[in-house]
């Protein structure tokens, strides 16, 4: 998570081999991946039937019925969606901008925890949550202000799960994140147990928020540690390795919680779901660890196969100097795979130019770019109004 309370800079750069591949992997995932894309079709067609003759779900009151969870994995050849405009241009990452920006912007992030969501287990999500308090704020803006200012909804599981889903199977596990030194605690993000209950969640949020035009993406958070990234595993840090080793984590169930997630948003019928990559910290039944870059670029392909254009690429890491040859490649293949883009910016003090990011964002193909914090100090509203025009002709179909 790159927001103003826990900002960081680019994991892993220069830690690890960029280039480090654990043998033996790849034919096993890629055997894994054609048989989840062959069992499909069915769980494409509930989610379709589940949304067909839905009547509108006003806000603030959630669906009687909410759609059923997914089954198995969806359709290879997603259905055509009725999506709602992917964000385009730049976007504060820290939720409402300063009213002086507000036309310069496309939009805003509601950072949003999961222990806030559903501090107990039940069926329903917690009343007056900070999704529901940013849509009244943005609806009063776009009226006010005359402006179409879009949400993003940042989801964060890991650190920031319930207490009862952290106990799923087991006591919570203690890790320490290398990049700030703190400790905390998380659940087993990859057993089937707290897969349930994080499919569950999804099904609340789609039922709620799926039809509110002002909630154009959402993220794509099961396998996450400290920060929104699925891909960081805090490889760096002993103590985490072995506390996740010992706790029952295998580098095949996180491979598979991988793949999992990205099937648990096809309950999101109209609202684009953004996935953070980077270089995948892959963690052996040892404790070794290295960098599979080619397991990401795998799992962009995969997130395009299961949910087609609603699958927003992302990275929380952008900066102006090159963060290493892992990234470069990764940053190469989601180009390549072209939009829906979106990148947030490294911290103000790790991104260089600010404006070299932005053209960089845009050269890739990005539709939106999450500025960072104290943006306003570093630009003027005319030339963030600039940039948004740019970004906005990135804009997919």
């Amino acid at each position: 998570m790159h927001n103003g309370l826990h900002e960081r800079s680019s994991p892993g750069a220069g830690a690890m081999d960029p280039q480090g591949v654990l043998t033996g992997q790849t034919d096993t995932r890629g055997a894994r991946l054609k048989r989840g894309l062959a069992l499909v079709s069915t769980a494409a067609a509930i989610a379709l039937m589940a949304a067909c003759g839905e009547s509108s779900n006003p806000f603030p009151t959630p669906s009687s019925t909410p759609p059923p969870p997914p089954v198995g994995s969806p359709s290879p050849s997603p259905r055509p969606l009725d999506l709602k405009p992917v964000l385009a241009g730049l976007l504060d990452r820290n939720g409402t901008p300063p009213p002086a920006f507000l036309p310069s912007l496309a939009g805003f992030v509601v950072n949003v925890y999961w222990r806030d969501l559903q501090p107990t287990s039940g069926a329903t999500l917690a009343a007056n949550n900070a999704i529901d308090r940013a849509i009244t704020e943005v609806r009063s803006l776009n009226a006010n202000d005359h402006t179409d200012l879009g949400l993003k909804i940042r989801l964060f599981t890991g650190i920031w799960a319930p207490g009862w889903v952290k106990n799923l199977g087991g006591s919570p596990i203690a890790i320490v994140n290398p990049q700030a030194g703190n400790t905390a605690t998380i659940g087993r993000f990859w057993t089937d147990a707290y897969g349930a209950a994080y499919d569950r969640l999804e099904t609340l949020l789609a039922a709620k928020y799926d039809s509110v035009p002002e909630v154009r993406e959402v993220t794509i958070a099961r396998c996450t540690t400290f920060y929104d990234e699925p891909f960081i595993r805090d490889s760096n840090a002993p103590a985490t390795v072995s506390a996740l080793i010992a706790a029952g984590y295998t580098l095949s169930a996180d491979e598979s919680c991988q793949e999992q997630e990205i099937q648990a948003s096809t309950v999101w019928q109209h609202t684009h779901s953004d996935l953070a990559f980077n270089p995948y910290q892959a963690i052996a039944p040892t404790g070794s660890a290295s960098v599979d870059e080619s397991f990401t670029e795998s799992m962009m392909q995969y997130c395009r196969q299961v949910l087609g254009t609603a699958c927003v690429l992302e990275n929380n890491s952008l900066r102006d100097t090159p963060a290493g040859a892992a990234y470069n490649s990764m940053y190469a293949s989601m180009s390549q795979l072209g939009a829906p883009i979106a990148f947030q910016t490294a911290t103000a003090v790790r991104i260089g130019s600010l404006a070299q990011v932005i053209t960089y964002a845009v050269s890739l193909g990005a539709n939106s770019v999450e500025l960072p914090a104290g943006y306003e100090s570093i630009e003027t509203p005319t030339a963030f109004a600039s940039d948004t025009r740019i970004l906005a002709t990135n804009r997919a179909a």
